[in-house]
Parts: C-alpha cells; sequence; structure tokens
C-alpha cells in the first residue's frame, strides 16, 4: 500500500513541477490569483524544480522503501508544512476557500497515509552464537545429578 500512495505522490509532485516549471501563468489561473509578474514567474519556476526534485525522491522511496525510510519523512514534512501554509493562507483571506479546500484534503490523507504505512525494517532473528552457548546453563543429566548430590554429602 505504501508504494501505491508513493506512486501517487510522485505523479502529483512531477504533474505539479511540469505546471510550475513550464507553464508558471496557469498557476495564476488555477489559483484564483492576479496575473504575475516577471520576477513571479522565475520564483514559480523554480518551486516547480523543487517540486521535480520532490517527485524523484518519492520515485526513489517507490524503489526500495525500506532503505530509503528517509525520503518518506521529508515527503511527509513536505505535505504537513503545505498544509499548514494553505491553513495560514485561508485564514488570512489570502485565497478563496474553494481554490484551497482541495490540495488541503490532499495534503492530508496523503500525509495520513504516509504515517498509516511507514515502513519499519524487520529485525532479524539473532541465531545463538558461541558465547551465547556458553553462557547459558546446561541441565545436568541423571548421572552427573548423582555425582553433585554425592558430592554435597561429603
Amino acid at each position: 500500500m505504501l508504494r501505491a500512495v508513493l506512486l501517487i505522490v510522485a505523479a502529483a509532485y512531477l504533474y505539479v513541477a511540469y505546471l510550475f516549471f513550464v507553464t508558471p501563468e496557469s498557476i495564476s489561473a488555477l489559483l484564483q490569483l492576479p496575473p504575475s509578474d516577471n520576477v513571479h514567474q522565475f520564483l514559480t519556476m523554480n518551486l516547480g524544480a523543487l517540486f521535480s526534485v520532490f517527485g524523484l525522491g518519492a520515485l526513489l522511496a517507490f524503489a526500495r522503501p525500506i532503505k530509503y525510510a528517509t525520503i518518506i519523512i521529508m515527503l511527509l514534512l513536505s505535505h504537513f508544512m503545505m498544509f499548514l501554509i494553505d491553513v495560514i493562507v485561508l485564514a488570512r483571506g489570502q485565497m478563496p476557500w474553494n481554490a484551497v479546500l482541495p490540495e488541503m484534503v490532499y495534503f492530508l490523507i496523503v500525509s495520513t497515509a504516509l504515517v498509516r504505512f511507514y515502513p519499519l525494517a524487520k529485525k532479524p532473528e539473532s541465531k545463538p552464537t558461541k558465547e551465547n552457548k556458553k553462557d547459558t546453563p546446561k541441565e545436568p543429566r541423571p548421572a552427573e545429578e548423582e555425582a553433585v548430590l554425592m558430592n554435597e554429602l561429603l
């Protein structure tokens, strides 16, 4: 299930990276904001590059979730922080709620899924070593028990 969540995260990040990096002017229309100038388009393209790195990281974690569990934590933190940014933007009234609510729901669902399906490495069962075998007391055999009892009596 974790791999499915990571594949969804990778697809979402790469799609948003495409929107931000290739067509930064579409972001203004999508988020119902006024048209942006050249500086804002430059910053939007930088965000697109960052989102593409997150998307590639999600693909890497998709390939080997246990080995790249730290990438999953990074993705979790990024989704949670973007959710908090949406809450702040909504509280300030900077964007209409119908533009922010769908991505808030997405961030909340994905964050919950990443926490729920976080990979835990299985601990290998320890095999008894020579030292462990020496430390464990052996049960005495019946003949040894008699010898021990005889020594105690004498």
